[in-house]
């Protein structure tokens, strides 16, 4: 009888202890905080040329490509890649800029100073439009020079839109993430350092572009095999820009060679 008695007390005390346990086990569950979630990278592409040389086949796979290695995609493309759709740009880690371009010479004035280097223009898909009396858009950007005329050829018509200086840039709001990456597809982009060194100021990690004319089918073949290299094969960019201007070449209409510069936190 006593032995009975003596098995069902511990019976009883090693039911007590696991439901002590599991009671500890609900008790972390419950209240220990979940690990923060890790937020997506994000990217934006702005196809300023849409409206004229479309080319749905290098976003589709540029959209398909960052989204199958974590990047959220943003795309904006033809008329609604205006110059309100260049104001943030800082809020993303990767920027594609599929634009017509072209530059200032050094010498010539922009916003109050004389240039010492190129300085290059990002072309948007907006129509530019003349300063009637009471109706100017962007009349201080105007003035400031940070939106300036920009012209380019569509068979036998000239088309005007608002083109951005590197003012633009250099006022824009905030300052990019550590990594972030810009890359400006179009001519002349790094025909000088000006727009580079303004951005790389504002916190970008790597800036690439063409150093002088690149057609658009070379510039879009360059797009996809950047993103090939760098992200979907891991190379990082310093390599892909390598490997692509490798495999590539200069373009061999306008002669613009696939360049990168790396900032503080890229170098």
């Amino acid at each position: 009888m006593r032995l009975r008695r003596f098995f069902k007390g511990i019976a009883l005390a090693l039911t007590g202890a696991l439901l002590l346990t599991v009671f500890a086990l609900i008790v972390v569950l419950v209240f220990t905080p979940p690990p923060p979630q890790q937020s997506r990278r994000s990217a934006l592409i702005i196809d300023s040329l849409y409206e004229w040389m479309p080319n749905e086949d290098v976003i589709k796979y540029m959209v398909d490509a960052l989204s199958k290695v974590g990047y959220e995609v943003t795309v904006i493309k033809g008329r609604q890649a205006d110059v309100a759709a260049f104001s943030n740009l800082s809020l993303y880690d990767l920027v594609v800029i599929r634009c017509h371009g072209a530059y200032l010479s050094p010498g010539e004035s922009l916003g109050g100073r004389v240039l010492s280097d190129y300085a290059p223009v990002v072309f948007t898909g907006e129509i530019f439009s003349e300063c009637l009396p009471f109706s100017c858009k962007y009349y201080l950007e105007r003035l400031r020079e940070e939106v300036i005329r920009g012209d380019f050829q569509v068979g036998e018509s000239t088309v005007s839109v608002f083109a951005l200086t590197p003012v633009f840039f250099e006022d824009m709001g905030g300052n990019f993430r550590k990594g972030s990456v810009v890359i400006v597809a179009s001519c002349y982009g790094l025909s000088g350092r000006t727009l580079a060194d303004v951005l790389i100021r504002k916190g970008v990690s790597f800036y690439i572009s063409w150093d002088w004319k690149v057609s658009p089918h070379h510039m879009d073949e360059s797009l996809k095999m950047l993103v090939e290299e760098a992200l979907v094969k891991g190379r990082g960019w310093v390599e892909a820009v390598e490997v692509t201007a490798g495999i590539l070449g200069p373009d061999p209409l306008g002669g613009g060679k696939l360049k990168i510069v790396a900032g503080g936190e890229g170098g």
